[in-house]
Formats: C-alpha cells, sequence, structure tokens
C-alpha cells in the first residue's frame, strides 16, 4: 500500500489493485496466474498480497489452488468521488475523524472517506468495527464560532443521515438519542462528533459510520458485539451506486448544516422526535453506574433527552457519559 499522508492514510498500489481486480470474482487464482497479470514474479504476489491484507481483506490460501478473497468487497468508483471537491479517500486510515482533527487548516465541507478503518471510534471509547467494504465511513469538517453553536451538531447529522437514506427509499429507519441510527429495531449506524478549539474559533469533525454489507453482521469481527446489529437496504453492492450515495450523505450535510446556522436547532429536533426509535417506551438511562428508569418522552427544543421518571418526574438529560437501552433488555436493577 502507498502512503498519502498521516494517521496511517494509505492506499491500494496499482499492482494491488490489479490483484485485487483478479480476485474480485471470488475465485482461486494462482501466485503464477496473478503475477502474470502484475507482470513480477509469485514473491512481488506474496508481498502485495500482506500489504493488501493491512486494510482488512482477508485471503484464503491453499496450496495447489493459490489465493481467494474470504469477502468480495465492495470497491468505491473513484470517478463519482472526484467529482466533489475537498474529498480525501483511503483505502486505510487508523480514523477519518483523527484525519480531519489533525488538519484543522481544511476549508469547511471537507469530507474524508474510507475503505478500511484500523482505528475506528465510536462513543464513549468504545472502537468502531469495520471491514474493507462493509461500512460507509466517512467525516465531515466543519468551522463554527462559538462551542455554544455545537451543542445540536449529533441531532442535525442524526436527522441528515435519516433524511438521505429515506429520500433513497430505505424502509423502517429512525434514530436513537443521541447518535444512533436504527433499522428495524436494531442499531445500524452511529456518529460521533469532535472537536477542538483554536483561535479562529471551533474545528468540528462529523464522523459518520453505517453498516452497509449484510455479510458483515455474520463475520468474525462483529461476534463479540453485544448488540443487536442491522445494514442499511439502499447502498448498492457496486462502486458506482455506493459513491452516489456517499455524495448525497455529503450533500445532504452541506443543506442541513447551513439551515443549522440559519435558524439553530429549531427545524431538526420534530423530525428527530418523528422518528425516535425509544420515543415512548420505557426505558433506563445509564450514567456512571447510575439507573434512572422511566418513559422516554423525545427530546427537547435544545437536543437533550426528556425522560418522565418513575416519580412522574420530567428530568432533561444533557450530554455525556449516557446509555440508552430499552429496559426490558436489561436485568433486574430495582433498588440500586
Amino acid at each position: 500500500m502507498r502512503s498519502v499522508g498521516p494517521f496511517g492514510a494509505k492506499v491500494f498500489s496499482r499492482d494491488e489493485l490489479k490483484i485485487l481486480e483478479v480476485l474480485s470474482d471470488g475465485r482461486f487464482h494462482s501466485g503464477v496466474e496473478l503475477g502474470e497479470v502484475i507482470g513480477k514474479t509469485r514473491s512481488s504476489v506474496l508481498h502485495n498480497i500482506k500489504n493488501i491484507a493491512e486494510s482488512g481483506i482477508c485471503f484464503n490460501r491453499v496450496v495447489g489452488r493459490g489465493y481467494q478473497l474470504q469477502h468480495v468487497p465492495c470497491f468505491y468508483d473513484g470517478n463519482s468521488l472526484g467529482s466533489r471537491a475537498g474529498l480525501l479517500f483511503f483505502d486505510c486510515v487508523e480514523s477519518t475523524n483523527t484525519y480531519l482533527l489533525g488538519r484543522t487548516d481544511v476549508p469547511d465541507g471537507t469530507v474524508a472517506v474510507a475503505g478500511f478503518q484500523n482505528g475506528g471510534k465510536g462513543r464513549r471509547g468504545r472502537k468502531f468495527i469495520s471491514r474493507y467494504g462493509d461500512q460507509i465511513m466517512f467525516s465531515y469538517a466543519c468551522r463554527f464560532n462559538e462551542i455554544a453553536e455545537i451543542s445540536g451538531l449529533s441531532i442535525v447529522a442524526g436527522v441528515s443521515v435519516v433524511k438521505t437514506l429515506r429520500a433513497a427509499g430505505q424502509q423502517n429507519i429512525g434514530l436513537k438519542w443521541p447518535n444512533d441510527i436504527y433499522v428495524s429495531g436494531k442499531k445500524a449506524g452511529g456518529i460521533l462528533v469532535e472537536t477542538t478549539c483554536d483561535s479562529d474559533g471551533v474545528f468540528v469533525v462529523i464522523g459518520i459510520g453505517l453498516n452497509a454489507e449484510r455479510g458483515f453482521l455474520f463475520s468474525s469481527e462483529v461476534h463479540n458485539i453485544d448488540r443487536e446489529l442491522n445494514t442499511i437496504d439502499v447502498a448498492g453492492n457496486d462502486g458506482r451506486s455506493r459513491a452516489d450515495l456517499l455524495l448525497k450523505f455529503c450533500k445532504g450535510l452541506d443543506a442541513d448544516l447551513a439551515e443549522y446556522r440559519r435558524k439553530g436547532l429549531a427545524p431538526f429536533t420534530d423530525y428527530f422526535n418523528g422518528c425516535d426509535v425509544f420515543s415512548g417506551r420505557q426505558v433506563v438511562l445509564t450514567n456512571d453506574n447510575v439507573n434512572i428508569f422511566g418513559t422516554c418522552l423525545g427530546i427537547s427544543p435544545s437536543g437533550s433527552l426528556i425522560i418522565r421518571d418513575e416519580n412522574n418526574i420530567k428530568r432533561e438529560i444533557f450530554a455525556g457519559d449516557i446509555s440508552l437501552r430499552p429496559a426490558a433488555s436489561l436485568p433486574d436493577c430495582a433498588g440500586h
């Protein structure tokens, strides 16, 4: 793989792309055959195979038969992605959020896209698990003057993603406060907003990750995840369709962030409450090992969560280390 920036940002070399093109038929191909394709020796093929594996693509290797992809990933169409100015694509990077946070000089609307992240981040320090080509993973950079202006960005980003998916034909799509995307009652993706402040204001990176390939749900990568997962159904399994959907997400964020700057959070709260998958349900909210039981009443005009607790008191929950779960899915914690 060829390095193209910090934080492990790499793209496939020409030889690696040729090898992947041949192997994308899902069949075994010998080292001799692959060597002929790239015009080099079998040892060069092995070297390229090892490099490709750094991007999370796994191979079957059988003596006498050669190499086979364990799963055939979806590769973005580069020509389509190139139609958006300021879009950076990496086959592999530590994290698109981390990459952009190290590039605070980039213009608003700069987008970093990855085929694979080997250090992807989720909320509360969790690791975002990925497999090459099975997720849509990108980060969007923007800048605000004051820290108070960004309090509703998770809500705005979530609404923007859902609007784009619904327009693309996605069914049974919803949101879980503050930053999860749900399909048919199961998590299909998430949003992570990170910031850094300097003399020019607040630099913001909005990271979005969505499961896009159903085979990922049955892979070893997610075997130990303690929640039910799902995928979106409208990503397509070809590079053009995948790239077109990603560009629609970017265009939606362009428009929704512009509206947020003009009007604040008000245009987004009703939409969020209309697709809140926990609205009206009995829930338990956990923060610092303290459980709050009650009924989810949606979000307030400020974007905070409202819960009517067991004493019939409305409580407003702000951003923090908070986990929201259906109460029925948790062990009995009464009295704790």
